[in-house]
């Protein structure tokens, strides 16, 4: 492969370790708690990896149409990735089909082809604050353990599922915010620092409403769940508040990237304790 198709196809393969954390998280959290192993948890794996692999040819292909003027060379090798990581999905469905009711087969499937669908949309929109929605339907991975192994989704599976979709959605609103108060500190025009300061008012608001949360799952005897969320919503909201220091807005992405990573995974390891 030469050079430049081979700097192409990885690419095409997402590099945001934050959005593979949202991803296979709350699957491997699932498992932790599931403990014990059931074949369908492969071709399960395969799909959830999938259809998030595919979001990236995707939303080649629509700039392709909609974006781009000159035919591009990335276009045909995205088409390329497209058609082999669709038969690979539809090889997964397969397994899955031969332990799941279909119904639950075709609501998944076209739940992801439909947030999937919408992804690629707001990417090439640039709709960047929408694509936190996204937190919802890559931490639904956790249900798709739950089915491979119980073929059915436990309480805890639901609530796996929403306090992880809960704290990705914070975080994700929080790096915007770090993004955009970058561009404020760089540029210094006040259509900027309106836009930071509505987008850190956005973020607080959704940090409150998580520590609001954990108050009401401690009043109900959910420790664990309550000091995950409250850990998250405290840390978020330690960021905004600091967002406006030299120091904070010179910190390089890699080092915000491993912290949030690191309470992140302190996270599941809380909801994961909660579950049992």
């Amino acid at each position: 492969m030469a050079e430049p198709a081979r700097k192409l196809a990885v690419s095409l393969v997402p590099r945001e370790h934050g959005a593979w954390a949202l991803l296979l998280q709350p699957f491997l959290a699932a498992l932790i708690v599931l403990h014990k192993f059931a074949w369908p948890m492969l071709p399960a794996l395969a799909a959830v990896v999938l259809v998030f692999l595919v979001r990236d040819p995707l939303t080649v292909l629509a700039r392709q149409e909609w974006v781009w003027r000159d035919r591009r060379l990335e276009s045909a090798l995205a088409l390329r990735y497209l058609t082999v990581e669709i038969a690979l999905l539809a090889l997964a469905g397969v397994a899955l089909a031969l332990v799941w009711p279909l119904w639950i087969l075709a609501v998944l499937a076209g739940a992801a082809a439909a947030l999937t669908l919408l992804a690629v949309y707001m990417t090439v929109r640039n709709r960047q604050r929408l694509q936190a929605l996204s937190a919802a339907g890559l931490s639904s991975s956790a249900l798709a353990a739950c089915l491979a192994v119980l073929r059915t989704v436990p309480v805890w599976g639901w609530w796996m599922w929403g306090l992880h979709a809960a704290h990705f959605l914070g975080g994700i609103l929080v790096v915007h915010t770090r993004l955009e108060a970058r561009i404020a500190a760089k540029k210094s025009t006040p259509v900027l620092t309106e836009a930071f300061q509505r987008m850190r008012n956005e973020a607080t608001a959704v940090q409150a409403v998580l520590v609001f949360g954990a108050v009401a799952l401690a009043a109900t005897g959910r420790l664990f769940y309550a000091a995950a969320l409250a850990g998250s919503g405290a840390f978020h909201l330690m960021d905004l508040y600091n967002l406006h220091t030299e120091r904070a807005l010179a910190m390089p992405l890699r080092s915000v990237g491993k912290r949030a990573l690191t309470v992140s995974i302190a996270f599941s390891l809380l909801i994961v304790a909660g579950s049992f």
